[in-house]
């Protein structure tokens, strides 16, 4: 973040290029024997976390769309797409690390389904606001886990890249704010 309380983006990067990055058979693999036990609490409990969240995400965004053939709607999509992709990075570390997502995730579900309506039914300010706020918390989540646990090389990349997507949909929900004003 810099000094306006706006995130940093990567000035590189072409946000929403790929929002579903290729995986091969050979990108799976096991991962964390033989590594310190409170070093794999940590990771356990931020892969936890990152994989109830991306759940949650994922239902915001897919009770916001709606019927109508719109821009809004087109990058709802996308976005939830991209959230897909995210839950799916993070589930799969799980199981390669030996671990299953939380038997409590049904919660974050339902948070996002409640998100999700109750922002679309209210209209697409509040959709695209809905956006901005949840996104800027993972943002910050995302932040404090790679700044507090020391990932793998591969796992960290794959938490890094996910955080940039992330800034990418708040970049694209405040435009699309602005375009409503």
């Amino acid at each position: 973040m810099n000094e306006h309380g706006d995130i940093d983006r990567d000035p590189t990067r072409t946000d929403g290029v790929i929002i579903r990055p290729e995986m091969r058979r050979e990108d799976v693999r096991l991962r964390g024997r033989g590594e310190e036990t409170g070093k794999l609490g940590k990771i356990r409990k931020g892969l936890l976390t990152l994989h109830t969240l991306e759940l949650m995400a994922v239902n915001i965004y897919k009770f916001q769309i709606t019927r109508e053939p719109t821009e809004l709607n087109r990058q709802l999509i996308a976005a939830m797409c991209n959230e897909m992709v995210h839950l799916q990075d993070f589930q799969v570390k799980l199981y390669e690390y030996g671990w299953k997502p939380s038997p409590l995730r049904w919660a974050y579900w339902l948070v996002g389904f409640v998100f999700g309506t109750v922002s679309r039914l209210r209209g697409k300010r509040a959709i695209l606001r809905m956006g901005i706020w949840v996104e800027t918390k993972a943002n910050h989540h995302y932040e404090e886990l790679l700044r507090s646990i020391e990932w793998d090389d591969e796992t960290r990349k794959i938490v890094e890249r996910d955080k940039e997507d992330e800034v990418g949909h708040i970049d694209t929900w405040r435009r699309l704010l602005a375009s409503l004003s």
